[in-house]
Order: C-alpha cells, then sequence, then structure tokens
C-alpha cells in the first residue's frame, strides 16, 4: 500500500479547517529560531489548534509563521510551515 503524503502548503490548509471545526491535531516539526540561528531538534506537538498569526505589517515573516496554541495549556507558540514532517499520521515533504 502506497504512503499518503501531503505538501506543507497542504498541511497548513488541513490545519485551518480542523481548527475552524474546533478538532485538535498533532503535528511534528523541526525547530527553528532564526535569530539565535539555532535548532533544538524535532519538536511533536500534540492537540493543537491555529490561531491567528501575524499581519502583513506585523512582521515580514507573516507568510511563513504560523501560530497555534496548546488546548491543554492555553500557551500560544508558532513554527515555520515549510519545517513540518508530519500532521497526525499523514506525512509531510517538501
Amino acid at each position: 500500500m502506497a504512503e499518503i503524503t501531503i505538501t506543507p502548503i497542504k498541511a497548513v490548509e488541513i490545519m485551518r479547517e480542523l481548527s475552524r471545526q474546533c478538532i485538535p491535531f498533532s503535528i511534528k516539526y523541526l525547530s527553528y529560531n532564526e535569530t539565535e540561528k539555532r535548532s533544538e531538534g524535532f519538536k511533536t506537538e500534540i492537540d493543537i489548534s491555529l490561531e491567528k498569526g501575524y499581519r502583513r505589517n506585523q512582521s515580514k515573516k507573516h507568510g511563513i509563521l504560523v501560530s497555534y496554541s496548546r488546548l491543554r495549556t492555553g500557551e500560544r507558540r508558532q513554527f515555520y510551515y515549510p519545517l513540518v514532517i508530519q500532521l497526525n499520521d499523514i506525512k509531510v515533504r517538501p
């Protein structure tokens, strides 16, 4: 059986739709801190939902950063959408 894969853009579209329907999801992504130019490796987030991100006039990274909240704690975080490698059990590839 062929393994299902999607692109990062398709993954974000699915995440947006799940968030609209109030359905939590999980992701795995490669962390990156642009300020410090370093990564802490792969991160997994469970039970999250997308939030409104930066507008064009707020950040130059508005088109690449995705904001989310951890539903269990309410903590808000961000990730670079091209660095997502998994959405639930679906692999994400560039």
